[in-house]
């Protein structure tokens, strides 16, 4: 299983006028996680089944919403309180009861991605908004893997092909 650990997108900043929980993607967000999520589905996961795990606060979810909508109609998605509450061990149990995709995208938030990614790979980084980590675990029931990759939000929007409008552009 190929576990992608995920920060989500640039989110409107705190204030006393709108709980943490509810801040949402900023426009600049939305439009890097969308041209991230769609690297991430053409180049790198073209055709493998994808599940999208999220923690519930409104900027993971609609950073999940994106990711599914690159990868179509069959991606499930599934909000996991365990994210949230940086519970490894619980989404762990949770996961393994399911069954299992070729690939499980976290979507979470900061430490906590850093945290999980170190204790999973032994791999020490700082998530940005919009970046992300793949882990390789041979069975769902691991709890140690390898780290295959970390990109930064621009470095996967990157992967994706340019669109024909681009292309003309561009020449």
């Amino acid at each position: 299983m190929d576990l992608i650990l995920m920060r989500h997108g640039k989110a409107e900043l705190r204030s006393d006028a709108k709980p943490d929980f509810e801040r949402e993607l900023t426009s600049i967000g939305r439009k890097k996680i969308k041209q991230a999520a769609r690297g991430l589905a053409c180049s790198l996961y073209k055709g493998r089944e994808v599940q999208i795990w999220t923690s519930p606060a409104v900027r993971t979810l609609q950073t999940a919403e994106l990711l599914r909508l690159a990868f179509g109609k069959k991606c499930k998605l599934h909000v996991a309180d365990a994210i949230l509450e940086g519970k490894l061990a619980d989404l762990q149990a949770e996961w393994q009861k399911s069954p299992s995709p070729d690939v499980v995208i976290v979507v979470g938030h900061e430490p906590t991605m850093s945290e999980w990614t170190e204790k999973l790979s032994g791999a020490a980084l700082l998530f940005r908004p919009g970046s992300a980590a793949s882990i390789q675990l041979e069975e769902p029931e691991q709890t140690i893997g390898s780290l295959g990759w970390f990109m930064r939000v621009g470095v996967m929007a990157g992967l994706a092909p340019l669109a024909a409008s681009q292309r003309r552009q561009r020449s």
